[in-house]
């Protein structure tokens, strides 16, 4: 039991961290403009730093512990790799010098948040993390709590592609279009809430496309590649719609990109330009692998209607003989 909750911790506790963690600070003061100042402007959060060490060592320890009681079945190196670097996706936007300059630079804080929702997010859905715990965990553990909670009604309503489908693209179009976005420049509060609503909304679009977990809705490979299709065109009317603005959305940044030697509209087109091109490709990348899945899918099912129709064919001619 002790070694399930904690597994499960390693994914709940970089989201829940506390909101200092998840915050970068209100603009305060000159930003780095040099080389190497940008390079070396790096901060210490302690907190999240922590969160992130915790989660690491909970998530590699029971990775460890599964593979060592099932030496023939180990836990898949590929999945402790994306969970690895789905927390260093996590750090990089949140302590980085891409935080210290999103105060200033609305295209480095795009960059932040596509490092949450595009990558950070995916890789943790394909971690499986769930699957760990259920390995890690005693079978009385497992039948009794795990498996009754992944299939409990709210992870099975949350779990519902259409309501990550929903819940990813509402929180990209409301953070972006109403006063959150501005005010979470300016808040530390605020901005700690932002980035859990877009991780917390992308775990929920990734999850039932690509968690290997055994949650309730299990859906075909096709299904889930038109899903996640589905999601490209109104993030690329959202970054179209930045790029086409008149004047810049976001009071915060005026003025504080002159430092760089950008307007802060220009500077606003620039992060509309990232946001179509790299996620449309965070996109596109889940769904080449999905449309492998799904070629893989249909051969495995040509494979069995084949052998059903031998195992007819050969039943029929004992009969005739």
């Amino acid at each position: 039991m002790r070694r399930a909750r904690a597994v499960l911790a390693a994914l709940v506790v970089p989201l829940v961290a506390p909101a200092t963690a998840l915050a970068h600070g209100a603009a305060q003061g000159p930003p780095p403009t040099d080389p190497l100042g940008i390079a070396l402007a790096w901060h210490l959060d302690l907190p999240l730093i922590l969160a992130l060490a915790v989660a690491v060592t909970a998530y590699v320890s029971a990775a460890r512990s599964v593979s060592f009681a099932h030496r023939a079945n180990p836990w898949p190196t590929r999945r402790t790799v994306a969970y690895l670097t789905a927390v260093a996706a996590v750090g990089l936007a949140l302590l980085s010098p891409v935080d210290t300059l999103s105060d200033d630079l609305l295209s480095v804080h795009m960059v932040q948040h596509l490092l949450l929702v595009s990558v950070a997010a995916p890789l943790f859905a394909l971690s499986g993390i769930g699957t760990l715990a259920l390995r890690a965990a005693s079978a009385d553990v497992r039948n009794r709590y795990l498996l009754p909670f992944l299939h409990s009604r709210v992870v099975s309503s949350l779990t519902f592609p259409v309501v990550g489908w929903v819940a990813f693209a509402g929180v990209m179009w409301g953070s972006h279009f109403t006063t959150l976005y501005n005010a979470a420049l300016l808040d530390d509060g605020v901005h700690a809430v932002e980035h859990l609503l877009y991780l917390g909304a992308a775990c929920l679009f990734w999850w039932p496309l690509l968690s290997p977990d055994p949650l309730r809705w299990r859906f075909h490979p096709g299904a889930k590649l038109i899903a996640l299709l589905a999601q490209m065109p109104p993030m690329s009317f959202l970054a179209v719609t930045i790029i086409g603005a008149a004047a810049p959305l976001y009071a915060a940044y005026l003025g504080r990109t002159d430092a760089f030697g950008i307007d802060a509209l220009s500077d606003q087109r620039i992060a509309g330009s990232l946001m179509w091109l790299t996620g449309d490709l965070a996109l596109l990348i889940p769904g080449a692998a999905l449309l492998l899945a799904l070629v893989r899918h249909e051969e495995a099912e040509a494979k069995r209607v084949d052998a059903r129709l031998d195992r007819e064919r050969q039943a029929l001619s004992r009969k005739e003989s």
